[in-house]
């Protein structure tokens, strides 16, 4: 547990980013630093092109001391609603130690999820998820460790990577035993998966044992994606799981176990894995390598990559390497990638606080989350949605006190 809080640790106060100086580290907020951009806010740099979806946005605001979430119209360029997360109640509600992200200066309200009532589901980024209301009201505190990411599978339960609380197998050696749970819209976990249970039952002992250095955060599950589509071999009802520290996504039939493929790079230390409409994943590789002190060495001198892979032919696609390469879009750790109909990609650059759509060849806007003249404060698996994607009807008459 020490190991991945202190990898969480890092991310929150940028320690993967440009170092901070002695006065830096004094005068600037624990999810504060200098920003690498002469801009803030939203930019639109293609001024032919028209975007008519919604970011919702979890920032820390240096204003409010705290993480906030913003629904933001990219079409009025303005923030249509913001939810204030009742920290100090919501610790009140759990038993979890007050320590990293789950105090006031490091909470994340992670990759949050916006209800059709106007609510949200969050968690603190390794902790308790949470549901509040439209106004901020607390309606329900899951106490179990949750982390990463949040979705929704085809029966309207949440799908969440979990850390499981007995280590299933027990494995030679003492391993944090990620996994992935269903939960249900009001906080019931109905079932619950390890991954080290699943690669062992299919064979991929290797994998656990005998890639590099062994580390208690072996896993490393950062996505479990929920399949609504059938497509080549793919079931409603399978999860994508992306395996950050083996640089390996998969996908599982929850209920039998059975993986159905596996693929282990080229991305590497990669995030969120989703399945395309033609049948395809994409995969956001973060492409670093981790060195023994958390710090991290690019691959390609400051570029991430954005993979298109097709499962069938174990073919590979990198289709929008010249405006990463061009932009120098990067972030070595976190992240979030999701191809749009028209094929463009919206990428959060995580580790620079800055959240961009681009297409094969140019950007189409981006948005920088500053909070002074010369900082950005931390982004936090922010969400495209997409007109078509989102209901707005609860904010008509809402009165919060």
């Amino acid at each position: 547990m020490a190991a991945v809080y202190g990898e969480v640790h890092a991310y929150l106060t940028f320690k993967d980013g440009p170092p901070k100086s002695v006065k830096e580290k004094i005068i600037l907020d624990l999810q504060e630093r200098p920003t690498q951009f002469d801009f803030a806010g939203f930019q639109l740099r293609d001024t032919t092109f028209h975007d008519n979806g919604y970011l919702l946005i979890s920032r820390y605001s240096k204003k409010d001391h705290q993480v906030i979430v913003e629904l933001f119209s990219i079409a009025d360029n303005e923030v249509l609603h913001t939810w204030v997360p009742p920290l100090t109640e919501i610790f009140k509600e759990s038993k979890v130690e007050n320590i990293g992200t789950n105090t006031i200066k490091e909470y994340r309200a992670q990759h949050p999820l916006l209800l059709e009532d106007g609510g949200l589901i969050f968690i603190s980024g390794e902790g308790p998820m949470v549901r509040i209301t439209a106004c901020g009201n607390i309606v329900w505190v899951n106490d179990r460790h949750f982390h990463h990411s949040i979705e929704l599978d085809h029966n309207g339960n949440l799908v969440v990577p979990i850390v499981m609380e007995h280590q299933i197998p027990v494995t030679v050696l003492p391993i944090r035993d990620d996994g992935f749970a269903i939960v249900s819209l009001d906080g019931k976990i109905k079932e619950e998966y390890s991954i080290t249970d699943i690669l062992l039952k299919n064979g991929y002992r290797a994998l656990i044992y005998g890639v590099g250095k062994f580390e208690t955060d072996r896993i490393h599950l950062n996505d479990a994606q929920p399949i609504l589509k059938e497509f080549n071999g793919a079931k409603i009802g399978d999860i994508a799981l992306s395996i950050r520290h083996l640089s390996t996504v998969l996908l599982v039939q929850p209920q039998t176990g059975k993986v159905r493929w596996l693929k282990t790079g080229p991305w590497l230390n990669q995030h969120d894995i989703n399945q395309l409409d033609d049948g395809r994943y994409s995969i956001l590789g973060n492409d670093i390598i981790r060195k023994q002190d958390n710090s991290q060495v690019f691959v390609e001198e400051g570029m991430s990559n954005i993979y298109v892979f097709d499962a069938i032919d174990g073919s590979i696609a990198l289709p929008y390497s010249q405006v990463m390469a061009e932009q120098k879009i990067a972030t070595g750790s976190s992240g979030r990638l999701k191809i749009l109909a028209n094929g463009d990609a919206y990428i959060e650059e995580s580790d620079k606080s800055r959240i961009m759509r681009i297409s094969e060849n140019k950007v189409r806007w981006e948005y920088v989350n500053a909070v002074s003249s010369d900082t950005v404060g931390a982004v936090h698996w922010t969400r495209y949605i997409s007109g078509k994607e989102i209901n707005l009807k609860w904010k008509d008459n809402l009165t919060c006190d």
